[in-house]
């Protein structure tokens, strides 16, 4: 190992134990609440840490709520907030080891993973940063009755609520950008994961971030009532589960607030004709094997022509038997366990649940033998499948992926479009004018070829019930913008 190479840590440190990071400032929790937090991968706790309550969202929305209404931020030039976003950027890469630390401690991810998820992390900041400073100037428009502009201004005060699975890097996702444009936000982490979120705040705290500004609020599903029921709130930003989504768009309706939802996911790989099965399987692998199949882009139907299916099917699940759960913190391992114990329970409830529905295992089902007390589970695949079944219509969230035959191209489109998600698709194609071709008819925020690929300074989000609205790129950077028309008559 070389002296620049980043270095694991198997225990977590912080500099404010005890505390939360409340605008700026680091404070003990009003109701002294605590979040115990288990390793997944050996299933034994490996940090207590504060956790926020209602009152502590209170006191962190009074405290956005002033420094954005009452404050400087939203009015300085964007380079200056560019610059304290840059400082951000150079904070988290002098901590990257740490936060990915952080990540595999909380939530399993290969270790390796999570360090290069929280360089790009840090990118992420240089890029809105650039984006903020290059989208400054308002649009000229044309008005027959003299001149009209129009500027971006920002939205107010945004509570952002990131998931388990990509704790860090959702966060930088929304925080990036809505700092960027001027916002002031409050960012909750889930209650299992709130390690990264700690070391983003001091990374925060380096950058010299204003006062006021950003709260990072681990804590619990009545943290996170709290946050959205606020009235002093002007945007919600959210990623998790349908079912939680469609509350907080229940929410946001009735006090008509702006929202984004990026919800769950049900993904088609459609192979075609032309497609080897052998150089599908080396990237059907790794699209559907992403953070232990904890991910809601993962690509979980895989569409083969029914010819190939049985050559498919050897091929993933050699290549799915070859996989090595085990130590995220070691080189060797190439799986991951899964999150949360509860988390592992569901998926076992789903496979058995394909068995009942009449689906055959063609590899795994079961947990790994010899491999300790932590939640691991042996990739999955089935086949037999239906396409109505509830293994193929419901989000598992995990590594568990279903074998669907087609007859031809028609009947793959359908297969593909009949599910109430609409996030990503990708289609097994050598020729990419069949991707042009073939990317219009299926009903999905994001299409690729040949695997899953995912550019956070590109849009990404999905229809139905995927999701509102789009993160990433301009489009996520103007969602935290509002426009405002200047009429200058002659």
């Amino acid at each position: 190992m070389t002296s620049n190479e980043p270095v694991a840590g198997r225990e977590f440190a912080q500099r404010h134990a005890g505390r939360i990071y409340v605008g700026g400032e680091w404070l003990l929790p009003i109701d002294g609440g605590r979040l115990d937090i288990v390793n997944p991968a050996t299933g034994a706790q490996v940090a207590s840490v504060a956790a926020a309550g209602p009152a502590d969202v209170a006191r962190a929305v009074e405290r956005a709520h002033d420094s954005f209404y009452k404050g400087d931020w939203p009015l300085l030039h964007p380079s200056e907030r560019a610059d304290m976003l840059r400082r951000l950027g150079q904070a988290m890469r002098h901590r990257a080891a740490d936060l990915g630390s952080a990540v595999t401690l909380e939530m399993g991810a290969l270790w390796r993973e999570s360090v290069a998820g929280a360089q790009a992390a840090a990118d992420l900041c240089d890029y809105y940063a650039d984006l903020a400073e290059a989208l400054a100037e308002p649009d000229a428009r044309a008005w027959k009755g003299g001149r009209a502009f129009v500027r971006y201004l920002p939205v107010g005060v945004v509570a952002a609520i990131v998931p388990w699975n990509a704790p860090l890097s959702l966060s930088i996702l929304k925080l990036a950008p809505a700092l960027a444009a001027g916002c002031t936000l409050i960012l909750k982490s889930a209650p299992s994961t709130p390690l990264d979120a700690i070391l983003l705040a001091e990374c925060l705290e380096d950058a010299g971030i204003p006062p006021g500004v950003v709260s990072i609020l681990p804590g619990d599903n009545a943290a996170g009532e709290a946050l959205i029921t606020d009235s002093r709130i002007d945007k919600v930003t959210f990623t998790g589960s349908t079912a939680v989504g469609r509350h907080i768009g229940a929410v946001c309706g009735g006090r008509i607030v702006r929202q984004a939802l990026e919800l769950g996911g049900k993904s088609a790989a459609i192979l075609l004709p032309d497609m080897d099965v052998e150089t599908a399987v080396e990237q059907l692998v790794p699209g559907s094997m992403r953070l232990t199949g904890q991910a809601c882009s993962a690509l979980t139907r895989i569409l083969v022509p029914r010819r190939k299916t049985t050559d498919l099917v050897d091929a993933m699940s050699g290549a799915l038997g070859a996989l090595r759960p085990g130590d995220p913190f070691d080189a060797a391992t190439s799986l991951g366990p899964l999150a949360l114990e509860r988390q592992r329970e569901r998926v076992e409830d789903y496979i058995r649940e394909g068995v009942r529905e009449g689906a055959m295992l063609a590899c795994g089902g079961d947990r790994p033998a010899g491999i300790g007390s932590g939640f691991f589970l042996h990739p999955t695949l089935f086949t037999n499948v239906d396409n109505g079944m509830r293994i193929a219509q419901e989000e598992i969230f995990g590594p568990v992926v279903c074998v669907i035959p087609y007859a031809d191209e028609e009947e793959a489109i359908a297969i593909a479009n009949a599910s109430s998600y609409g996030l990503y698709a990708s289609i097994f194609t050598h020729d990419e004018d069949a991707v042009w071709r073939l990317a219009p008819r299926l009903r999905a925020g994001n299409v690729s070829r040949a695997g899953l690929y995912i550019d956070r300074t590109l849009p990404y989000g999905g229809l139905r019930q995927s999701g509102i609205a789009r993160e990433g790129g301009v489009e996520g950077f103007r969602s935290f913008q509002e426009a405002q028309t200047i009429y200058l008559p002659s």
